[in-house]
């Protein structure tokens, strides 16, 4: 399988937080090839992003010249709009974790960190950009456009097929290939919750998720008992959809992602207890 070259840009004015972050790219180089760059103010961060289309970008927080926070609201101005941003320094306060969500940030490092911590961001994006193959089950032609476009729009990379009904999705899932299933609930004939006791009977590791405009603690349960891994409630988008693949693949929750439980019933008796 051939994987694409991965870009990456360090900047920050330590050269010693440089090398720490190259260290922890290091072990990642016997198997991808990775071009990194380093700088060491926010200027020429700027004006690498918008040369270059950058994969990830490890960028500290106070800089010479433009910060960081201010060369993250600037990419969305650059090749590397999609990039996979870090930010680091010793601390973070209110106001630059605000720019960094609001820009789509992705993670945080607190200096020190260990070339450990940078290795598992490489590696999270490696996991990130590996093809998924799903399946979207709906009866309606234009859900299943809107939610090829959500999961388009996800930082994670999928291979979408559809199916517009449970008759028509278990004939799909016959072939093995499927890892995700999202399937709507309200369906004529077979819904949503007895499609995934059929999916169920097939595979145990496939993850199955529910969509429903309904959120009701009756059938989140019913849901939960068939074994299916979680719930969507419309409308979603795909930061629900990254959140969702966090949860899958068991990756750590990043700092700047949504946070959301996969039933709302555990949330709610979470609340009340």
């Amino acid at each position: 399988m051939l994987h694409k070259m991965i870009r990456v840009l360090v900047a920050d004015d330590s050269a010693i937080a440089r090398e720490v972050v190259n260290e922890g790219i290091k072990p990642h180089r016997n198997n991808r090839y990775i071009e990194v760059d380093n700088v060491d103010n926010g200027q020429s961060a700027l004006e690498l992003l918008k040369r270059k289309q950058v994969d990830i970008a490890f960028v500290d927080i106070n800089m010479p010249g433009l910060n960081g926070p201010e060369v993250v609201a600037a990419m969305r101005d650059t090749k590397s709009i999609d990039c996979l941003t870090v930010a680091m320094s010793s601390d973070l306060d209110a106001r630059a974790e605000t720019v960094f969500k609001q820009f789509g940030a992705y993670h945080f490092l607190r200096k020190p960190f260990r070339q450990e911590d940078v290795s598992e961001v490489i590696a999270t994006y490696m996991t990130m950009t590996t093809t998924y193959p799903i399946l979207i089950v709906d009866d309606s032609a234009t859900m299943r456009k809107l939610t090829r476009k959500i999961l388009e729009n996800s930082r994670f990379d999928f291979e979408i097929s559809e199916a517009d009904s449970a008759q028509a999705a278990l004939r799909a899932l016959a072939s093995g290939k499927f890892k995700l299933v999202l399937t709507d609930f309200h369906m004529p004939g077979v819904d949503g919750i007895e499609l995934a006791g059929s999916i169920r009977d097939l595979s145990s590791k496939i993850g199955i998720y529910m969509m429903s405009t309904n959120e009701t603690s009756y059938l989140e349960r019913s849901a939960a008992f068939v074994g299916i891994s979680g719930f969507l409630k419309k409308p979603f988008n795909a930061d629900d959809i990254d959140t969702v693949m966090h949860e899958f693949l068991e990756l750590d929750t990043p700092k700047f992602g949504k946070v959301r439980d996969m039933f709302s019933f555990m949330e709610r008796e979470r609340k009340a207890s």
